[in-house]
Order: C-alpha cells, then structure tokens, then sequence
C-alpha cells in the first residue's frame, strides 16, 4: 500500500468532519463560525493528508480511509445514504425458506463499506466476495476487515470483454469515481491490468457455497457490463441485485438507458425497487418497459435532485415486497 498513517492528518481530518457537522446541525450562530473556521481547515487537511489514511466511524466500524473519502460527508448530508442496501439484505433474510448463510458479491468493494453496513443490520450472517479493481483500496477493504474470516477480498478489473487489456486512471477522489480506458494513460497515475468476467472469478466462492443470495454493483456507469459477465450467475442462481443505474454514464457508454433491463428480463427479473441516490425509496415496479425506464431516467436528468438511482431487482416479488416495507416503515 502506498499509504501510511499520519497523525496531523488524522487530527485536521476529525476537525474538519466536526466542523462540517456544526455548520449542519447547530444554531445560527455556531454554523457561521464552523462554516468559517472550515474555510480554512480544509485545505489544511488537503495538504496533510495527501497520500494517508486515517481512521472514520463509519456503520458502527472502526474503518481505515483515505483522507480525501468523501462518505462521512455525504452521510451528514444525506442520512439514508446506503441505508438501502441494508434493507435488501434484511428483506433476503426475513423471507429466505431456510438458514443458510447469505452469500453476497461485492463489486466496487471500495473501502469495504458494504460489509460495515451489512454486518450492522445482519452481524455474523454472511459470506462476502469483495472485488475492487484499485489495487491500494482493495487493500484497505482486506485492512478493515482483516478479523472476519467470511470475508474473501480480491483486485481484479470486472467486465464482459475477458483478456482485454485496461487501464483504471485514478480522479483522485479516493477511487469513489474511476473510469476504464483502452491503452496505456499518457503521465498520471494508472493500475493496468486484463478484465476478467465475474463468472470466472466469483464461480469458486459461489461452488464454495453451493448458493448466491446477492450481487451488489457499484462501478460507475458499468454496472451492467459487469452483470452481463456474470449471466451464468444469474442464470444458474439468480441472485437479488443491487446495482447503480446511472442514465448519464449509460449514454456516454452508448447504451440505451433500458438496455440493462431488458437483459436482466432473460433470467427472470421482472421485479424492481428504486431509491434515489440519497437513499430515499421511490417506488416499485414489475415488467418496467422502455417508456416508463425514459421516464425515470428523465428525473435525474431534468431536476438536478439527484443523479442516479439504487435499483433492488429480484425474481422473487415477495423479497422486494418485504423491502418496501422495510423501506416505508
């Protein structure tokens, strides 16, 4: 890894995210001066943090992250943030016919986030493949739960092309946004590697088990790429999803907004839960077609609210029934 602990940093990283939580939720006055005092502790952070991790309460875990991860301040913000995520889990387990452990896939393991939020809601319940193609943040995911023996991490490039040669060139925000490329970058920081499909790498975990129960995508506009790699999953298993479905990055990856939707009909998923990206439910559906798939892509085109939605897709109604209620509740 090529990250270190510092002490400055982890220092200027609490006050910061202590700052930024009193000009959220305090009077007007405390909000004035932490908006103010933050102007200048910021860049502060931005310059002793650089290139180390520090230490984040986050889902009641301890989690190493990179200074610049922008979760905690997403979650002051937007406090539902992934609490879908651990609904769906919660919805498999109340509605599984046996006591079997939940197996879950998670690609775009990123820090490990999934499984904090997860073990919260669920503890001691599930087997976990975590896959993330940046190799520093793969480690830091195996960091965070080096205790967890159910817990299997991997540093591999997911989608449908296998062998191809890829590039994942770093933005610089703690890899929440990476982008795939052919050919090798021209300066700047990149890991290289060959794209392998989801059915290769996760098909021993899952004969391990002899069940999937989840497959969680996180990959910036790819998601259903990476799907598509894992039909012999879907087909054999059909395991709940929970994938981003975000229309801008589809169309500048020349993909109808409804393509993803129309592969997934083939398995047998027919059933849909939307969130928006802040978490928040926003409504269910069986057999989307097209219109109504445009319709929905439109809203996070057209007003600015969010970006993107967090879509739960089953083959079992009854597991997206219970999520509703969960959700609404």
């Amino acid at each position: 890894m090529n990250r270190s602990y510092s002490y400055p940093a982890q220092f200027t990283f609490d006050t910061v995210n202590r700052l930024q939580s009193l000009s959220t939720h305090s009077n007007r006055i405390i909000r004035l001066f932490a908006r103010t005092a933050n102007k200048f502790a910021t860049p502060v952070l931005r310059r002793l943090g650089a290139h180390h991790i520090v230490k984040a309460h986050l889902y009641g875990h301890t989690l190493w992250v990179p200074t610049e991860h922008p979760l905690l301040a997403i979650l002051r913000i937007f406090p539902q943030y992934n609490r879908p995520l651990g609904l769906a889990v919660e919805a498999i387990a109340a509605t599984r016919s046996d006591h079997s452990v939940i197996t879950v896939i998670d690609v775009g393991a990123n820090i490990g986030e999934t499984v904090a939020i997860i073990e919260q809601r669920q503890p001691d319940a599930c087997s976990y493949l975590c896959i993330d193609a940046d190799e520093n943040i793969a480690e830091l995911c195996r960091l965070n739960h080096a205790g967890n023996d159910r817990i299997e991490v991997k540093q591999c490039f997911i989608g449908e092309d296998e062998g191809s040669f890829v590039c994942l060139e770093d933005d610089g925000r703690a890899n929440p946004s990476t982008k795939l490329a052919t050919g090798v970058p021209v300066g700047g920081k990149a890991s290289h590697d060959r794209i392998v499909r989801l059915n290769t790498i996760a098909g021993p975990f899952v004969e391990t088990h002899g069940h999937l129960s989840l497959i969680k995508v996180d990959t910036e506009g790819y998601d259903f790429s990476v799907l598509r790699s894992g039909s012999e999953l879907l087909r054999k298993y059909e395991p709940a999803l929970y994938f981003e479905w975000f229309p801008k990055l589809l169309t500048g990856l020349n993909e109808k907004v409804w393509d993803g939707f129309e592969f997934l009909e083939k398995f047998g998923y027919r059933h849909f839960v939307f969130f928006t990206s802040q978490g928040d439910f926003y409504c269910e559906i069986s057999d989307p077609d097209p219109f109504f798939l445009r319709s929905l892509a439109s809203v996070t085109l057209r007003d600015g609210a969010f970006e993107y939605f967090d879509v739960f897709a089953s083959t079992n109604e009854a597991i997206c029934n219970e999520l509703v209620e969960r959700s609404i509740t």
